[in-house]
């Protein structure tokens, strides 16, 4: 079955072209057509906000805990880690923010979100990954009465590569492994995985704007290591790790998003080594959609996680 993309992607695609088709020029005039959609008039539900540090190998890591006004007693906890290619991004982008409000209110959770070390000014792994290991451990020792066993990690893009890695040095070092997983259009391959014929033909669709190239992909992680590609580790990309022993996980990709196809061949991996898989995709839309939480499927994205916890 084919799905069309979202109307604001295909608006998008629509003016992506356009430019294309002139030489790649600035147009203000015409990219003031899609400003009107670019403002997010989502309003995320009104929780408890409260910034704090936790300890970690180098110095403290800010975080951002979330929980609902109503919240007293016994909570699920989801430590969550955003994108941004391990370089970018921030806990006010509407990927972390809006994400740790909509989850935490329609859950009944905490969410402490991960203002971790970018990979910038000499940055590189593993001190990203120490951070977001140093989270999930402060967040554990400080959810009160909370059982251990329902304390959750996930995250989105990049943040997906760090939780994922987090949760396998916890597993390593012997530590109280989370409740659960949640990966959003996940980057876990040093080199993406062979696309599937369908998926070749969905991004056929895509301007090379709006698209991820080889050479982009391989800039990003050979940043974040700080070390060609090839030399990654399981930690700093999962799908190099031996999985077995992960706890039950739900893998979400995006239909147009190169990244799919990491994320397709990851939930494989999780398979054969005996993971719980829920594998979905959110249709009509490209990577990193909760960046546009007034989106349907972003608002759909969001409700799947807050289920996700909820059935623990």
């Amino acid at each position: 079955m084919t799905v069309t993309a979202d109307p604001y992607y295909r608006r998008l695609l629509t003016l992506s072209a356009a430019q294309q088709d002139q030489d790649g020029g600035e147009d203000p005039e015409r990219d003031a057509g899609l400003a009107p959609q670019r403002i997010d008039d989502f309003v995320p539900p009104d929780v408890m906000v409260r910034d704090e540090h936790l300890p970690g190998l180098h110095g403290p890591v800010p975080v951002r805990d979330y929980r609902p006004h109503h919240a007293d007693g016994d909570r699920p906890v989801l430590v969550w880690c955003h994108g941004g290619a391990f370089a970018y991004g921030d806990i006010d982008m509407p990927e972390a923010d809006v994400t740790a409000r909509v989850v935490a209110e329609r859950a009944d959770v905490v969410v402490v979100s991960v203002d971790y070390r970018r990979a910038v000014d000499g940055v590189h792994y593993p001190v990203p990954l120490d951070d977001v290991v140093a989270a999930y451990e402060g967040a554990i020792r400080q959810v009160g009465a909370a059982p251990r066993g329902r304390v959750h990690l996930g995250g989105a893009s990049a943040g997906a590569a760090l939780a994922a890695g987090a949760c396998l040095r916890i597993r390593d070092m012997g530590g109280h492994l989370p409740a659960s997983l949640i990966l959003l259009y996940p980057c876990m391959h040093p080199a993406l995985p062979p696309a599937s014929p369908e998926l070749d033909a969905t991004l056929a669709r895509l301007t090379p704007r709006t698209r991820f190239g080889a050479e982009m992909f391989e800039a990003v992680i050979e940043n974040y290591l700080g070390a060609p590609a090839a030399t990654a580790p399981g930690y700093a990309m999962p799908a190099l790790a031996d999985l077995r022993g992960l706890p039950r996980t739900l893998l979400v990709n995006c239909q147009y998003d190169e990244l799919r196809a990491s994320g397709e061949a990851f939930a494989t991996s999780l398979l054969r080594a005996g993971v719980d898989v829920d594998l979905r995709m959110a249709p009509g839309v490209t990577h990193g959609h909760l960046n546009r939480p007034q989106l349907a499927e972003a608002q759909r994205t969001l409700t799947d996680m807050a289920c996700w916890i909820e059935e623990d």
